[in-house]
C-alpha cells in the first residue's frame, strides 16, 4: 500500500461528497487500419498493464488516511466483434468504477472489420491524466512492436502539510468567483448529468508573439474575452502538470487543477495582460503540487474552482504500430461537465484543435458556439496587432442589464433549532475530535467547519476518529449540508438509533 497523492485525494473525496457520475472518466479512442494481430495487441494491453501498477489499484481510506491497495482483479482487457462500436463506446464511458474495489481501468479491443479495429481504453481520472494518453500510446506501441518497457515503480505521495511560502501566496491570491457572464447571462457551475462539445479548429487564428508560449497566449485570450463579456473579476482553473524527473515516464495523476485570476483595465494591452500571465504562471509553478484548499483552508469541497476551466496539452510525436495505419482520438467526451465551460486544447502537427465541453442545462449550444467565435476573433486580432488594447477587441459592448444569479435554494436549517435535543455528551466527544484533528483548544458548537480552516484531509480525519472511537460511519456529504460539530453529532446520534 502507498500513501494517495495530495490530488488523488481531494479527487476522491469530490467524488464520494458529490457523486460526480462520469465527471472524471477519461475515455481514449486508438483506430487501426490494417491487418491487425490480435493477440499481439491484447498482449500489449497486459504489457501496459504490468509496466503501470497504477492501473490495477484501488483506493482505501483508512484512519484519516488515503491509501492505493492492490485491486479485486487485473484490469479487464476484453475482445469483441461489432460492426458499429458506437453504443458499446457510450456503454463503456458510462460504466461506473468501484473506488474501493477497483480496477480503475479497462481496455476493449474491438474488431469492426478484418482491416479495422477500434482500441477503446476508459480509466479514472484518479489513475490517469492528460499527459499519460500520449504514454499510452508510446507503450502499446513498443509491447506491440515486441519491446516492452520495464515495470515501473509505485510513485508514493505525500502527506506533509503545505509550506509557509505555499500558505502565504495561495492566501494572498484565492478569491471565490462562484459565477460567469457569457453573452450576457450570469452562470452558475453545477454538476449536469449531460454534456455536449463543439469543436473547432483554431490554427489559423494563434498569434505568435515573442517571449510568450502558444499556452500563455490561450490562457489570456480566454481571460480577455470573459473581460470583455463584461465580468470584473474573472477566474479560469488551469490543469497544470505536477510531473517530475522520477514520474515523467508514470502513467497516473500527476497534475493539478489551479485557479488564475485577472481584473484589469480595459486600458491595457494583450502583450501586457499576456507577458504578466507569463510572470505569474512562473511563480504559480513553484507551488503547482500544493491543492489550493490545502493551502487556504476553509474552501469547501466543490466539483469545480473555478466557472470556467481549461486544459491545454501539446501532443507528442505520433506512435508506430507495424503494417498499421493509427488514429487517435485524443479529446474523446465523458458526456458531463464540472464547470460552465470547459475548453479542452491539443496543440499538435495537425495544430491546435479546442473542444469546448458545457451542458445544456447550464449554457445553451448557440452560446457556446458564439463564444468559441468571439474566442477566434479575440485571436485573430491580436495576432494582427499583439498590442491591441483590451477595449478594442472585437466583441460587442458588455450588456448594461446583466442578469443577476439565481438565489441559491435555501439548505438545511443550521443547528439551533432542532426537534430533538442531542445529548451533551455526544457533542463533547465530536467536539473534542475537532479540536484535535484542527489542532485549536476551543471551537463553539456551531461553528462552520470551513470558517475554521477545514479542508479535504480534515473531513476525511474527523470521519475516521468518529468511526474509530463513536462506532459510526458518518457520511461526507454531512459535511456539506451542515459542517459544524452540532450538524455532526445530530448525524451520530441518528445512524445510532
Amino acid at each position: 500500500m502507498v500513501l494517495a497523492s495530495q490530488a488523488q485525494h481531494g479527487m476522491w473525496l469530490t467524488e464520494v461528497m458529490h457523486g460526480t457520475g462520469t465527471a472524471y472518466h477519461m475515455p481514449f479512442a486508438l483506430w487501426f487500419d490494417g491487418p491487425l494481430d490480435r493477440e499481439a495487441m491484447l498482449a500489449a494491453c497486459r504489457a501496459v498493464v504490468a509496466r503501470h501498477p497504477v492501473l490495477g489499484c484501488a483506493f482505501d481510506e483508512r484512519d484519516g488516511s488515503l491509501r492505493l491497495v492492490p485491486a479485486t482483479g487485473a484490469p479487464p482487457i476484453a475482445f469483441v466483434v461489432e460492426p458499429d462500436p458506437g453504443a458499446l463506446t457510450d456503454k463503456e464511458i458510462a460504466l461506473p468504477f468501484e473506488l474501493s474495489s477497483g480496477p480503475l481501468a479497462r481496455f476493449t479491443l474491438v474488431e469492426i472489420s478484418p482491416v479495422r479495429h477500434l482500441l477503446l481504453f476508459v480509466a479514472h481520472h484518479l489513475v490517469f491524466d492528460g499527459m499519460s494518453k500520449d504514454l499510452l500510446v508510446r507503450d502499446l506501441a513498443a509491447a506491440y512492436s515486441g519491446a516492452p518497457g520495464p515495470p515501473l515503480p509505485m510513485p508514493h505521495g505525500r502527506a506533509e502539510r503545505p509550506s509557509p511560502e505555499a500558505q502565504a501566496y495561495w492566501r494572498a491570491r484565492w478569491r471565490e468567483v462562484p459565477h460567469v457572464t457569457i453573452n450576457g447571462v450570469t452562470r452558475t457551475p453545477r454538476l449536469a448529468g449531460h454534456g455536449e462539445s463543439v469543436l473547432r479548429d483554431l490554427t489559423p487564428d494563434m498569434p505568435d508573439i515573442p517571449g510568450v508560449t502558444r499556452f500563455q497566449v490561450f490562457l489570456t485570450a480566454v481571460h480577455a474575452l470573459l473581460h470583455r463579456y463584461g465580468n470584473a473579476d474573472t477566474a479560469v482553473a488551469v490543469a497544470m502538470s505536477t510531473r517530475t524527473a522520477e514520474t515523467r515516464d508514470h502513467i497516473g495523476l500527476f497534475a493539478t487543477e489551479l485557479p488564475t485570476f485577472s481584473s484589469f483595465p480595459s486600458a491595457g494591452s494583450f502583450r501586457e495582460l499576456a507577458l504578466g500571465f507569463k510572470d505569474e504562471l512562473r511563480e504559480l509553478n513553484a507551488f503547482r503540487e500544493v491543492p489550493v484548499a490545502r493551502a487556504v483552508g476553509g474552501i469547501k469541497p466543490a466539483v469545480a474552482l473555478a466557472p470556467v476551466s481549461i486544459s491545454f496539452r501539446r501532443r507528442a510525436p505520433d506512435q508506430v504500430f507495424p503494417g498499421l495505419g493509427l488514429s487517435v482520438e485524443w479529446k474523446m467526451s465523458n458526456h458531463m461537465v464540472r464547470t460552465v465551460l470547459h475548453l479542452q486544447a491539443v496543440d499538435g502537427d495537425d495544430g491546435l484543435l479546442l473542444t469546448l465541453h458545457y451542458s445544456p442545462d447550464v449554457i445553451s449550444r448557440q452560446d457556446v458556439e458564439l463564444a468559441a467565435d468571439h474566442l477566434s476573433a479575440v485571436l485573430r486580432a491580436v495576432r494582427a496587432d499583439p498590442d491591441v488594447r483590451l477595449a478594442d477587441l472585437p466583441l460587442p459592448a458588455a450588456p448594461l442589464d446583466i442578469p443577476s444569479p439565481a438565489t441559491p435554494e435555501a439548505g438545511p436549517a443550521r443547528s439551533g433549532a432542532r426537534a430533538e435535543p442531542i445529548e451533551e455528551e455526544l457533542v463533547e466527544q465530536v467536539r473534542l475530535i475537532w479540536m484535535e484533528v484542527l489542532r485549536m483548544d476551543h471551537i463553539a458548537p456551531d461553528e462552520d467547519l470551513y470558517d475554521l480552516g477545514g479542508h479535504s484531509l480534515t473531513i476525511t480525519q474527523i470521519s475516521a476518529r468518529i468511526r474509530k472511537r463513536l462506532g459510526v460511519e458518518v457520511p461526507f456529504d454531512v459535511f456539506l449540508d451542515d459542517p459544524t460539530i452540532i450538524g455532526v453529532a445530530k448525524a451520530v446520534d441518528g445512524l445510532r438509533s
